[in-house]
């Protein structure tokens, strides 16, 4: 996630330039950017644009010429370039930007340089800001993005087909799809049709009433599964569950425990202490900080979203080949709230006699719909966490990305909440 900064020169640039492809245009490159503009990415004086190609503008900062704003702009016809440009769009450090000409991505190289393609018909417009004074260029580079498609007539509306195939199970699990190279894929799990040269479709204008209602989407990071229910009310104030399952081995005795999580490198677990309160309570410090309160075998919790409870998966057997011990106080099923992992979070434990138990984990956060640039937004009541855009309507639900990850959401039907107990 880190690497050093180091400070870049256009000699540096320029493989990249050439990597790109991106030669020979009928507009200046020049024309798409002023030296405002760039003044105002890379925060110090800019000296006027220069053609380094007729396809390459290069606006240097006036006192490190190493500081630079780079705008190139390819309208050579007959050229393939998507599949230059799909490649760029499945690679592991791209974030897929909404709303921006025909499909746009962006690649971060460095913390010192930025770097930002979009599609506009048969052309592809390419903006670099290389900086090592500047901090946050992803940033800049979109707003850059923006300005050099406003000018050259790119619409700023979202760009997936509405309707995409929806070859996916009810579930609606982004990861749960093979990537597809096809152009429309705005990331390596959203199904797209295989017409490489169709080229993506602007989406029908987003109608914010068709958000309305409870959405379910399935991820899978590694070994852990979330499952995540969306529900927006008719006011667009929405609340966003997201539950993670866990099982493993328990070892709990006096006052201490750790758990084995089942499925991982041996030694990954969690551990630390805990305090029994009352026959029917107990609190419990460590890898999970919460106060817990003993339910019935048959008792839904009250601080999990009904949805979610039905949604867990039917409770694992796990083979237990090394000799625990288990406090016969803490067996049983046991619903808490606390924090883990440095936020608040709901939890059920279920612990049994034979040292098997599932811990299940639920973060909700929650915001309204608002809209910007066209495109819904699912904005959170807290400002340090990250905002989502609706990047896409299907015939069963709509698209989510906040940049990195996408999201395909279904809509929630009662038959996926057969009860299945823990």
């Amino acid at each position: 996630m880190f690497s050093r900064v180091l400070p870049y020169t256009f000699l540096g640039l320029a493989p990249l330039l050439l990597s790109c492809g991106l030669f020979g245009s009928k507009t200046s490159p020049c024309s798409l950017m002023t030296v405002a503009d760039a003044e105002r990415a890379l925060g110090e004086p800019v000296q006027e644009g220069t053609l380094a190609d007729p396809a390459t503008c290069i606006f240097k900062a006036r006192h490190n010429e190493g500081n630079a704003v780079t705008v190139q702009l390819d309208e050579t016809p007959g050229k393939d370039r998507r599949t230059w440009f799909n490649k760029e769009r499945l690679r592991r450090d791209s974030h897929l930007i909404p709303g921006l000409g025909d499909g746009a991505v962006r690649i971060d190289s460095s913390p010192t340089l930025s770097r930002l393609t979009f599609m506009h018909k048969d052309a592809f417009v390419t903006v670099i800001v290389s900086s090592t004074r500047q901090k946050q260029l992803g940033e800049s580079v979109i707003q850059l993005g923006r300005t050099a498609a406003t000018r050259y007539g790119a619409s700023l509306t979202a760009t997936l087909s509405p309707s995409a195939p929806t070859p996916m199970p009810g579930r609606g699990a982004h990861t749960e799809t093979v990537a597809s190279p096809a152009p429309v894929t705005l990331t390596q799990t959203v199904p797209a049709p295989l017409d490489i040269q169709a080229g993506p479709q602007k989406a029908a204008s987003f109608d914010l009433t068709s958000l309305v209602g409870t959405w379910h989407a399935h991820v899978t990071h590694g070994t852990t599964q979330h499952d995540m229910l969306l529900i927006i009310q008719p006011n667009l104030k929405w609340s966003l569950s997201s539950m993670m399952q866990f099982d493993g081995i328990l070892n709990a005795e006096a006052g201490l425990w750790s758990l084995e999580r089942a499925n991982t490198f041996k030694g990954l677990g969690w551990k630390g202490t805990y305090r029994k309160t009352t026959p029917d309570s107990f609190a419990s410090t460590g890898s999970v900080q919460a106060t817990w309160k003993r339910l019935s075998i048959d008792q839904h919790p009250t601080r999990i979203p009904a949805e979610l409870w039905k949604l867990r998966r039917e409770a694992t057997s796990v083979p237990v080949f090394q000799l625990k011990t288990v406090d016969p106080d803490l067996v049983g099923q046991w619903e808490g709230s606390g924090t883990y992992a440095g936020g608040s979070a709901a939890f059920v434990w279920v612990i049994k006699p034979s040292a098997a138990t599932d811990l299940l984990i639920v973060d909700t956060f929650r915001g309204t719909v608002r809209t910007k640039d066209g495109i819904p937004q699912l904005q959170p009541t807290q400002k340090q966490q990250q905002r989502v855009s609706v990047i896409a309507f299907h015939d069963r639900g709509f698209t989510t990305t906040d940049g990195k990850t996408n999201l395909r959401w279904t809509q929630f039907h009662s038959e996926q909440t057969e009860d299945r107990q823990l």
